[in-house]
């Protein structure tokens, strides 16, 4: 140890090596689990010193973990051994470069999505899928590495679907480029010349290497945005109603909540107070409308979406307004065939008008933790999958009951072809240091830290565990991987041995973030011990 501090010590300034314990165990948990704690936290402000430093920890044989912003719930950074080091990206944060001829933006993989779009939007411009709800802290290179997607997700995809070029670091310190990047002198205004390198680091889980840079393509803003919401009395009513809007690719981003979730969303004075509202009057283009938005959204409160009923939101966005009423009156044409009940549209609204708000949803309205699940299904899988949540978590409920466990579920519309469904499990628990360092200390005083809860993380773990084990049963994708997932347990034996052997090509040492992917020296995933769930 003493060693690697010294030869990492020549070029790194001392404030990059974080040797306290209460830092490094930080460092060392996710959302829901923690790890075994890593024994050095480094952060390089520049891709020479994670090549060098890179260089250094494999040849004493430590293992790696690349980092962001920290925002996985899946244990995709989560050591597997003391003897790791932890690489915070988060200071490679640099806008590299912004060409508007050729439509595309360089960034480091530190810059969070929130620095992207306040970088773009000066200028007219904007990433196709733009981040996440937590982008104000979440990377671009931890978005690469799961599955990010949200903003502009329903028209646009994820973040790997408008992705062009990476700069990745390999195990052993190369540096590779990928796309047209990787050709002399070509700028990264393409994706594929040859086999799809890019799309290989891609959902990765930060197996594969660690990202440094990435080339994302662009578009201009749209002119006009508008907003629709409507209710539903079913789950299935509002399922089959989502998979006509996603499929119609009529909206920027569509999205079902269940009661519970339209619970916590539609206080705007519980989740981002008259910030938002003040927000939409700004986002509006004449007076007359932004005061008549407000009031709207004010007045609404909690009474705009009836008691029980599961409620769809939709951003519409185009270069002119005709265009945007035009898809609007379309959008409304497909729900009057599944009964639905237009609303107040005051949740994609306060949504748009403030993208990136402090991330203070890390803990739930009531104080509660929270730990997600995901499933991407094809549109004709999407009822089966929502019911069979539903039943395993009616098989639970007198359990849940007694610990204070409950859900939420979120349904997303990923472009024309793809089903998401997230469900949450949430419960009363004190918070760890993840939560504390994550939630702004305004929002922290305004609730009460319940007690430690071991009963529930258990149960909790216990139903996680089910539910993943469905989705693999039926090939559900999902977002984050991470160590929660079996990748290889039911991928296709050829396939299989292909991911091996990539593994053994850029990481023939096993030391870059073993155990992410269930890639490690044996076979199977490699989940979390629950002494080690906090």
């Amino acid at each position: 140890m003493d060693d690697l501090i010294q030869q990492l010590g020549q070029f790194l300034d001392q404030n990059a090596l974080v040797t306290d314990q209460m830092e490094r165990e930080y460092y060392s948990m996710d959302a829901f689990s923690s790890g075994e704690t890593c024994c050095l936290v480094l952060k390089p402000k520049t891709k020479q010193q994670v090549e060098q430093a890179v260089k250094i920890i494999s040849s004493l044989g430590y293992q790696i973990i690349p980092r962001g912003g920290g925002m996985s719930y899946t244990g995709g950074y989560t050591p597997s051994s003391e003897e790791t080091v932890i690489i915070d990206v988060q200071g490679l944060n640099k806008i590299v470069e912004i060409n508007k001829e050729d439509m595309f933006i360089t960034v480091e993989a530190g810059c969070t999505w929130k620095d992207i779009y306040e970088s773009l939007q000066p200028l007219g411009l904007r990433l196709p899928f733009f981040g996440t709800n937590s982008g104000a802290k979440a990377t671009v290179g931890g978005g690469l590495s799961n599955g990010a997607l949200f903003f502009g997700t329903g028209a646009y995809g994820t973040a790997a679907d408008n992705v062009m070029s990476m700069e990745v670091i390999l195990a052993d310190g190369t540096v590779i480029k990928t796309g047209q990047a990787a050709f002399a002198d070509a700028k990264p205004h393409h994706r594929t010349y040859g086999p799809d390198l890019t799309g290989l680091f891609c959902h990765d889980a930060g197996a594969f290497g660690i990202k440094i840079q990435a080339t994302f393509r662009l578009i201009y803003t749209p002119v006009w945005t508008d907003y629709l919401s409507f209710s539903f009395k079913g789950i299935l009513e509002g399922t089959e109603a989502l998979s006509a809007i996603a499929r119609s690719r009529l909206t920027e981003e569509c999205y079902l909540l269940d009661p519970s979730s339209a619970d916590n969303l539609t206080d705007i004075s519980a989740v981002r107070g008259l910030k938002s509202i003040f927000k939409v009057m700004l986002k509006q283009n004449n007076f007359a409308t932004k005061l008549f938005d407000a009031a709207k959204m004010a007045l609404s409160g909690r009474q705009f979406i009836p008691k029980d009923h599961y409620s769809l939101h939709c951003v519409i966005g185009g270069n002119s307004r005709s265009s945007v009423k035009e898809n609007k009156l379309e959008v409304r044409k497909l729900m009057k065939s599944f009964d639905a009940q237009e609303v107040a549209n005051t949740i994609p609204k306060a949504a748009r008008a403030d993208p990136f708000p402090p991330l203070n949803g890390i803990i739930g309205s009531k104080g509660e933790r929270w730990a997600a699940l995901n499933a991407k299904v094809p549109h004709s899988k999407a009822k089966e999958v929502n019911q069979k949540i539903y039943q395993i978590m009616e098989s639970y409920q007198d359990q849940m009951d007694s610990a204070g466990v409950w859900f939420t579920l979120l349904n997303l519309g990923i472009e024309q072809h793809s089903y998401s469904i997230e469900p949450v499990l949430r419960w009363k628990d004190e918070w760890s240091a993840l939560h504390k360092k994550t939630a702004s200390k305004e929002f922290l005083n305004e609730l009460t830290e319940s007690k430690s809860n071991p009963a529930a993380r258990q149960l909790v773990d216990k139903i996680r565990n089910e539910i993943v084990a469905y989705f693999a049963s039926i090939g559900a994708a999902s977002n984050q991987i991470g160590r929660t997932y079996d990748f290889l347990g039911y991928l296709h034996e050829p396939t299989k041995s292909l991911i091996h052997k990539i593994k053994s090509a850029v990481d023939p040492m096993c030391i870059m973030n073993k155990g992410a992917l269930g890639l490690e020296k044996g076979h199977g995933a490699a989940e979390p011990s629950m002494q080690n769930i906090k």
